[in-house]
């Protein structure tokens, strides 16, 4: 019988659809409050912008097939019907966050922290952001106190405060607002044409040289879904070269490798809990050295 719990003989495969269905509860709920959190930074600024049509379009498609989600179906055909009349989308998207607010209950520091993601995608799905969607992107920042531990967070919050500062926001405040958010959920829908949810994100002050990788002796942590093979074969590679792999990320860790496609089953949409405590160790002068699957898959193959 495939996809048994481990200690009757197999073991359910990271990334498998066995895993997926005993996460599928807590993925939905990761889904629909990054969903709404996109919608509300979409609404921040108090209008629906033109480049906000095609990120707005691509996000609904993702959730409409992650969770067959109506109100995103109906979006998406609203969004052709009204596409030269921005103040009825405007209340459309209104519209389904009033009532799927009402039904979905923030319970968690997961579903707060979802959210919080999927404002920072929102309001930056076009690229621009306005003196509104900042003043908002503060007050929501300092409702979440998780978040505060997080050096990314920090830099945010400290460049959208220097931005207000005078009272508006120059097109360098702008950029530089948007490079934090990419830091936490990856480029915007608006640069790739991709759904934002499920990014890794940029790792700030990752490797770019695999030259600088080395193996023996060294301690490698593992996480995401790799496009290079299972995560079993990638810690073969790396153990046939000398190096040692673990699950856990600690002090001794000497690389974290990030996989370029982030796990459905991570409790957060753009962050597993390994890269979240190899950014806290790297903030306190310890932990890894953090490697994109590219960079590592350069290294193995060179």
């Amino acid at each position: 019988m495939g996809g048994s719990m481990k200690g009757k003989g197999t073991v359910l495969e990271y990334g498998g659809a066995s895993l997926g269905r005993i996460h599928k509860h807590s993925n939905d709920r990761k889904a629909m409050a990054y969903w709404l959190g996109f919608l509300k930074g979409v609404l921040a600024s108090k209008n629906i912008e033109n480049a906000e049509f095609a990120p707005l379009k691509v996000e609904a498609q993702n959730f409409l097939a992650l969770l067959k989600d109506d109100d995103a179906k109906e979006l998406i055909e609203d969004l052709a019907i009204w596409q030269n009349e921005p103040r009825e989308i405007f209340e459309i998207v209104q519209d389904i966050v009033d009532i799927r607010s009402k039904e979905f209950q923030l319970e968690s520091e997961n579903d707060d922290i979802n959210e919080m993601y999927g404002f920072c995608a929102g309001i930056a799905c076009d690229n621009q952001i306005t003196l509104e969607e900042v003043e908002t992107l503060i007050r929501r920042l300092d409702s979440y106190p998780r978040v505060q531990q997080d050096s990314r967070i920090r830099n945010l919050r400290l460049s959208a405060q220097r931005a207000i500062a005078d009272g508006r926001i120059t097109q360098e405040e702008s950029d530089d607002i948007c490079d934090w958010i990419t830091h936490l959920v990856g480029d915007s829908a608006f640069d790739t044409g991709l759904p934002t949810f499920g990014n890794t994100g940029v790792l700030h002050g990752a490797l770019d040289d695999f030259r600088k990788i080395t193996f023996d002796g060294q301690m490698f942590v593992l996480t995401g879904k790799f496009t290079l093979g299972p995560r079993k074969a990638v810690s073969g590679m790396i153990e046939e070269r000398g190096g040692l792999t673990k699950k856990t990320v600690c002090k001794n860790t000497s690389y974290l490798a990030v996989a370029a496609e982030a796990s459905r089953d991570w409790r957060q949409s753009h962050e597993g809990l390994k890269i979240m405590r190899a950014i806290e160790l790297r903030d306190a002068g310890h932990g890894p050295e953090l490697v994109h699957e590219y960079t590592l898959t350069q290294a193995l193959t060179a």
